[in-house]
């Protein structure tokens, strides 16, 4: 279950993962994050939380630690251990024990919300968190022959600036910063258009290929811009370098 992306500033709503298994819960965050502007998915467990993030890139993930099964402590393990994904996460648990919060923090958790807690308050948590995200993103992306000046929010290609149209650009860069994750092409289609865009979908290929023509040295055979068959599209790891902001 999930709230329909829509445009917000022109580029999407910033995506947020809430795994909880308490479904009124669930209901009153998605109302909650939904009507401050961001586009919410659902999972109940961590089994759904894990397969959501193998399929796209959010912004944030809200995890309740205590679920049946694994708990939200093993995503988190997954995700940073294993995934090795910084994707900022806010816990939220009924624990409130030194030792419980420790861990959260030994895991990297960027928040803990102790439970019951108010509406207003997750709020502004979510927004501080995702604040202090936005300073940590990358300062430029280099692959081949290519770097992506995120600060200036341009590209360059053998030293020479590439003049990209701003869905190109969008495109680019929300591949580029989740390397080797695949982004289905509704998910590319709702974040930089809008599901409420009359453009259909067929324009996120269109986009692609526009885009490879700027930075591919064989945009039949792409490098980078690697097509996912019947599901999206995913940028190549290998050989791309993020540098991190100062």
């Amino acid at each position: 279950m999930s709230a329909s992306p829509a445009s917000a500033e022109g580029s999407g709503r910033q995506r947020i993962l809430v795994v909880d298994d308490e479904l009124t819960l669930c209901n009153l965050l998605n109302e909650t994050l939904t009507d401050e502007g961001f586009s919410v998915q659902i999972a109940h467990n961590v089994r759904a939380g894990k397969d959501a993030l193998e399929s796209g890139a959010f912004e944030l993930v809200v995890l309740d630690v205590m679920m049946p099964g694994e708990s939200g402590f093993d995503l988190l393990q997954w995700l940073r251990r294993e995934k090795k994904l910084r994707t900022p996460v806010i816990l939220l648990t009924g624990l409130s024990a030194e030792e419980d919060k420790l861990r959260a923090f030994e895991l990297e958790a960027d928040d803990y919300v102790v439970k019951p807690f108010s509406l207003p308050e997750f709020s502004a948590r979510v927004k501080a968190v995702l604040r202090r995200s936005q300073k940590k993103r990358p300062k430029s992306i280099e692959f081949g022959s290519c770097r992506i000046d995120c600060a200036a929010r341009q590209v360059f290609r053998n030293g020479e600036e590439v003049k990209m149209r701003l869905k190109e650009y969008q495109i680019l860069t929300t591949l580029a910063e989740n390397p080797g994750v695949a982004i289905s092409r509704h998910e590319l289609f709702a974040r930089i258009w809008g599901d409420d865009s009359p453009s259909g979908e067929k324009t996120v290929d269109v986009t692609i290929h526009t885009l490879r023509d700027k930075v591919e040295d064989d945009p039949a055979n792409p490098q980078w811009v690697k097509t996912v068959r019947g599901f999206g599209y995913r940028f190549e790891s290998a050989g791309a370098e993020i540098k991190a902001a100062e």
